[in-house]
């Protein structure tokens, strides 16, 4: 049976990847501390508690950045969840970021190399890309934001480790994941929890800036396909394949919801991106990716459950 270790397991898509390997009988070992920095901690360890009890699903509570690794054990796969997120936090905080996303990196990498483990995946985003993300995994890459540089800090790292000792080192550039579960800071979590509560919304910038939405469950396959079929040394994206502004996401919100929006438009934020628009070709070639679900249907989804908190 191959045993997985997923790092950030209380997090948003870090949770519902060990859900789902669960299910299809991995092993699965996850980790997570519960970061307060961002959003709520006691959040996190609710989502995380809800993991107890799944078959083949030992969890760890532990801060990779400076905790006793060694109940991480011996895992054929990582997959790296764990990050500090949010560009605008990582103007304020760049050694929070380096901290969490590189040195925690390493610290993982040192744990968990062994002659068992035939996969380390990287979890990366799109921010390496810059203020436009768009184009296959060979664009050049140019941070618009710190936490953007630290993400792909930990690529590098990532790799020359593969170059020196042969880590099976890939990595996947998550491109805007959202759904149920999603990060109570993120914009279609804060629009629809404003129709459920009829407050404003805040848009920063004209509302022209555009994105490919990956829905989570998407994303999720998409990782679990990594697991099977990635090439140590590769990159791919993982992004949904509709464009959509975010005028047109809130017009779609309305839709959903049937709730009049109070939209305001406030400067645009340093480090936002104006647009990302994932290529997936590689990913569905080398990967078999396919995602199945539209922004329609995924807000939807999300909206309903919003309605439950």
């Amino acid at each position: 049976m191959t045993h997985v270790l997923v790092t950030g397991a209380a997090g948003f898509i870090g949770a519902r990847l060990v859900q789902v390997l669960a299910d299809r009988g991995y092993s699965v070992t996850g980790v997570d501390c519960f970061l307060p920095d961002l959003y709520s901690a006691e959040m996190k360890k609710t989502r995380f508690e809800s993991l107890e009890g799944l078959q083949g699903v030992t969890l760890v509570e532990a801060d990779l950045r400076t905790d006793d690794l060694s109940d991480l054990g011996s895992p054929n796969v990582v997959v790296n969840e764990a990050a500090m997120p949010g560009l605008t936090k990582s103007w304020e905080d760049l050694q929070l970021y380096m901290d969490n996303n590189v040195m925690a990196l390493d610290r993982v990498i040192r744990q968990t190399s062994s002659d068992q483990l035939t996969q380390f995946i990287q979890i990366s985003t799109s921010s390496v890309y810059g203020r436009i993300a768009e184009g296959a995994e060979d664009s050049t890459t140019n941070p618009f934001s710190p936490y953007g540089v630290s993400k792909l800090a930990a690529e590098k790292l990532g790799f020359a480790h593969r170059d020196n000792f042969g880590l099976p080192f890939s990595v996947l550039r998550y491109f805007s994941v959202y759904g149920p579960g999603h990060r109570p800071d993120m914009a279609y979590h804060r629009f629809l929890a404003a129709a459920r509560d009829n407050t404003p919304i805040t848009i920063y910038g004209d509302g022209s800036q555009r994105r490919t939405n990956t829905y989570v469950d998407d994303c999720v396959e998409g990782t679990i396909n990594a697991i099977e079929r990635a090439a140590p040394g590769e990159i791919y994206n993982l992004s949904g394949t509709e464009s959509y502004s975010l005028n047109e996401a809130l017009d779609m919100i309305r839709d959903i919801t049937g709730v009049a929006l109070a939209v305001r438009y406030e400067p645009v934020r340093a480090g936002d991106q104006k647009e990302t628009k994932g290529a997936i070709a590689k990913a569905q070639s080398e990967l078999g990716y396919q995602p199945q679900w539209s922004l329609q249907d995924g807000l939807a989804a999300e909206w309903d459950w919003i309605r439950t908190l």
